[in-house]
């Protein structure tokens, strides 16, 4: 929003010291009205402000609930691959122990 000012001016014919009171009061309601203008600017920049610091705020939470989101599931799937490699020792193992087994067998029947 742009600023405006207004500027008296006097006629010649309403003499000078009219012309200088005139043009005094014309001046101070200019500075006046841009005055509380900007006192609106101002606290329409402070809501502006409070509201900026506020979805901040907001973000920064989603932010950290995220990060701890995160930690949870990087907790999990480290727990997922252990149990993974475990039970994949457990298969080779049985494995190990069937083709044992079966070899002793076949020698037992041959």
């Amino acid at each position: 929003m742009a600023l405006s000012i207004s500027i008296s001016v006097a006629t010649p014919s309403a003499g000078r010291a009219a012309a200088g009171k005139k043009s005094r009061v014309a001046f101070g309601a200019v500075a006046v009205e841009e005055a509380e203008l900007l006192r609106w600017w101002n606290a329409e920049l402070e809501r502006e402000v409070a509201a900026l610091r506020a979805e901040l705020f907001a973000a920064r939470r989603r932010a950290e609930t995220a990060e701890e989101a995160e930690e949870r599931l990087c907790v999990q799937l480290g727990d997922t691959e252990v149990e993974a490699v475990e039970i994949a020792r457990a298969y080779q193992a049985r494995r190990s122990q069937i083709a044992l087994a079966s070899g002793v067998l076949i020698k037992r029947i041959s």
